[in-house]
């Protein structure tokens, strides 16, 4: 009677296995049909069975079937796995580790750069509808998968690091970055945003400054890298150097406002006014509704006016010609300041700085029908 019991149960034993085997061989078939939801519906008990498992065969199989799911054009194979593609490489990668005697590492590698080609792809698409994660995740995929085939693709890379660089995932992009300058990938771009995140995100200067420097020492006509450096001077307040730099930074881009603007601020902070003036009216000249260019024109004049009532209300009581003069002067410079200071106003209407310093020359200037309209703008604004 035991030996009858024990024939049982390797009966039942053998027709266990013989049936997982089976259900794999099914799906296989399937496979070579082109069906693919019955290929994966009998794929998917076989990598949790304990007899199934842990053979490399079973893991093929799978990794085939969802390429094929990622690769059909077809929706009701589309609709099967959104991930299949990172089914894919999960089960392609499960595979190697079981195929002690390498049976499928050719084919597997094969398809390995299918997947990676089709990941970075993946990452374009995704990119392209600003779906910055999900770019990562699949630049990330194709830097992975290329590295366990022996090869590092730092374009992967970089794009890992820039999408995440957009998404304002600064940390994920600062690690990525600084990944890339470990494995020797020397490129300006790198050093640029490594430089940028530092200073703008982390408020450090000294690493900003050590990127900086390392990127202009490799790249020194990089302009990118100099208005990095650029922008680290201005952070510092290193107006001459902001000065010199941005000057050279005409050489490349003498079209571009920002720089016009960056360098009357740096002129004006340095004492030039009238190279200051120049560059302020060259900016408005390219771009004739920065608000800004035209705010900062009409407040140097009015700093200068401003100044000179200073040094007027300092003369003696009976100085009353000497002061009329001055004053005289201090009002023309306020005249000067008024069309810059209104385009401005008319260019952002909102911003509550530039009517109170209209308010102040319209006091001034006693122009009160101006000084009533602007008292009228202010208090609606701040109510």
């Amino acid at each position: 009677m035991k030996k009858l019991i024990m024939l049982l149960i390797a009966a039942f034993i053998v027709t266990g296995i013989t049936a997982q085997n089976s259900k794999r061989t099914s799906a296989f078939n399937y496979f070579k049909n082109g069906k693919l939801a019955k290929a994966k519906e009998y794929i998917d008990p076989c990598i949790t069975h304990e007899k199934t498992m842990n053979v490399a065969k079973t893991w093929y199989y799978r990794g085939n079937i969802y390429l094929q799911i990622a690769l059909s054009k077809k929706p009701e194979y589309q609709s099967l796995d959104s991930n299949a593609l990172e089914v894919a490489y999960e089960s392609y990668k499960k595979c190697a580790e079981l195929d002690s005697r390498g049976e499928f590492s050719d084919d597997v590698q094969n398809n390995y750069r299918v997947i990676a080609s089709n990941f970075f792809n993946q990452g374009v698409a995704k990119y392209n509808v600003s779906d910055y994660m999900g770019a990562a995740n699949s630049f990330q995929n194709t830097y992975n998968i290329t590295l366990e085939m022996g090869a590092v693709d730092t374009l992967a890379l970089s794009n890992v690091a820039l999408a995440y660089d957009i998404a304002e995932e600064y940390d994920l992009a600062l690690e990525k970055y600084l990944q890339l300058i470990e494995i020797g990938y020397l490129d300006p771009l790198i050093f640029n945003s490594l430089a940028t995140l530092y200073l703008n995100q982390k408020n450090d200067t000294v690493l900003s400054e050590k990127y900086v420097a390392e990127g202009r020492a490799l790249f020194p006509e990089d302009y990118q890298l100099l208005i990095s450096e650029t922008n680290l001077y201005l952070a510092r307040g290193y107006n001459e150097k902001a000065v010199a730099n941005l000057e050279k930074a005409l050489e490349t881009d003498s079209e571009n406002q920002t720089i016009w603007f960056a360098l009357g601020t740096n002129y004006e902070n340095v004492g030039d006014l009238e190279a200051a003036e120049k560059a302020y009216q060259k900016c408005i000249e390219i771009d004739p509704t920065y608000a800004d260019a035209y705010y900062n024109m009409g407040a140097m004049f009015n700093n200068q006016a401003a100044e000179i009532i200073e040094v007027a209300n300092e003369l003696p009581l009976d100085a009353v010609e000497e002061y009329d003069t001055e004053k005289a002067k201090a009002d023309g410079l306020l005249e000067k300041s008024l069309p810059y200071l209104e385009k401005s106003d008319e260019l952002n209407p909102d911003n509550l700085e530039t009517m109170q310093t209209l308010k102040q020359i319209y006091t001034i200037l006693k122009q009160m029908d101006n000084l009533k309209a602007i008292n009228e703008r202010i208090k609606a604004l701040v109510e």
